[in-house]
């Protein structure tokens, strides 16, 4: 991660272990080769007339002029691009992926902790991260990706 964004995310990793949570980093920085392999593990190709394309709740991407398909059972990333224009916020260090720490040590998907979502949702923005999206029944939807959105500001939680 860029540095104002990693400061803003340890200070925010010690307020949730105040707050009895222990976030974990299971995603951050991103080469664009790195999300090239992520994109291709998670979509395929969509063939003409594939009947998938009529479902409301399909997830789909454009890259290299085609329409690609989320695969069943993967979670859905952005289409890469290599002049960073478009595209998933990890290449440029701005984005971190979180699931949580249980009390046996066993990783759990940030969705599934709801009291560690709810924390983030109130806390994260504070410390200048915020969620993609807000609609949690949309397929595209990611309640683990947070991104660094303060710019050059220093966040609230942050100042003085």
């Amino acid at each position: 991660m860029v540095k104002p964004a990693a400061v803003a995310f340890n200070a925010l990793y010690e307020e949730a272990k105040k707050n009895g949570i222990t976030l974990r980093n299971i995603g951050d920085y991103r080469s664009y080769e790195g999300q090239l392999a992520m994109f291709r593990d998670r979509y395929e190709i969509a063939k003409p007339n594939d009947p998938r394309l009529k479902k409301p709740k399909t997830v789909t991407r454009k890259f290299e002029g085609k329409v690609w398909i989320l695969k069943k059972g993967k979670a859905p990333s952005a289409a890469p691009d290599p002049t960073g224009k478009s595209g998933s916020n990890h290449g440029w260090g701005l984005a971190i992926d979180l699931a949580v720490e249980d009390k046996r040590g066993q990783i759990v998907a940030l969705a599934s902790a709801r009291r560690a979502l709810k924390f983030m949702c109130v806390t994260a923005p504070k410390y200048g991260f915020f969620l993609q999206g807000n609609n949690p029944k949309s397929p595209e939807f990611e309640a683990w990706h947070w991104q660094y959105c303060a710019g050059d500001s220093t966040p609230p939680a942050l100042q003085g």
